[in-house]
C-alpha cells in the first residue's frame, strides 16, 4: 500500500466504529444507544456476536495500518522524531487493546463477574482511555517540535483535555441511564482527531 492508501485508513477509523455500533444495535432488539455500551453488543449471549467481531478486528487493525502511514509520513522529521514514532505506536496499542476486549468481553448485564469482564474493565480503563491520550498528547508534541502541521499541537493539546473531561463524565456515568452516550461522546472525541491527523498529513503530502 502506499503512505497516502494508509493515511486513508485514518479516516476510516471513526466510520468503521460507527458502523460497528449502528448495525449490533440493528440487530439487537431492545437496545438503546443511550443507555447500552458498545461493549454490550459483544458480552456472553450478544445475538450476531461473530460479524460484530470481524467489524471490531477491522476497526482495530485500521489503527496499525494508519500507523504505518503516520511513521513514514514522519520519516525526515530530525526534531521531535522519538516523540512522534512513540505516540504513533501509542495507537498501535489502541488497537491492539481493541482486539483484546474482543477476547475478553465484558460481562453480560446481571450475569456473574468472570475474569474475561474484569481484563476487559483494564483494558477500557488501564489501556485505551491512557494511550488515548498518551498518542494524542506526543504526536501534538512532535508537530510542534518538528514545525510539521501548523498550530495541530494546540489543537491536539485542547483534545487531550477533552479526552479527560470525557473520560470523567463516563466514569461517572456508568451506572446510569445515560452510559451508552456519554462512551459515544467520548468516542467521538478520540476519533476525531484520529480523522483530523489523517487529513492533515495527507493533505501535507499534497
Amino acid at each position: 500500500m502506499t503512505v497516502d492508501a494508509l493515511l486513508v485508513c485514518g479516516l476510516l477509523i471513526g466510520p468503521a466504529y460507527v458502523i460497528l455500533y449502528v448495525l449490533g444495535g440493528m440487530l439487537r432488539p431492545g437496545y438503546s444507544h443511550i443507555s447500552n455500551s458498545v461493549s454490550e453488543l459483544l458480552s456472553p449471549g450478544a445475538p450476531h456476536k461473530a460479524i460484530l467481531i470481524v467489524i471490531q478486528v477491522i476497526y482495530a487493525l485500521l489503527h496499525v495500518t494508519f500507523v504505518l502511514g503516520v511513521l513514514e509520513a514522519m520519516q525526515g522529521s530530525e526534531t521531535g522524531a522519538h516523540v512522534g514514532m512513540i505516540g504513533a505506536w501509542t495507537i498501535v496499542a489502541i488497537g491492539a487493546a481493541t482486539i483484546g476486549t474482543a477476547i475478553f468481553p465484558q460481562d453480560a448485564e446481571g450475569a456473574p463477574a468472570t475474569r474475561a469482564g474484569r481484563i476487559h474493565k483494564i483494558l477500557v480503563f488501564a489501556v485505551l482511555i491512557p494511550t488515548s491520550i498518551l498518542s494524542t498528547l506526543l504526536v501534538g508534541l512532535w508537530s510542534r517540535q518538528a514545525g510539521t502541521l501548523p498550530n495541530f499541537d494546540i489543537y491536539s493539546y485542547a483534545t487531550v483535555g477533552a479526552i479527560v473531561v470525557m473520560g470523567g463524565v463516563g466514569g461517572a456515568a456508568v451506572k446510569t441511564r445515560y452510559a451508552g452516550l456519554a462512551e459515544r461522546i467520548a468516542a467521538v472525541v478520540t476519533h476525531q482527531w484520529l480523522f483530523v491527523l489523517a487529513l492533515r498529513l495527507l493533505m501535507h503530502r499534497a
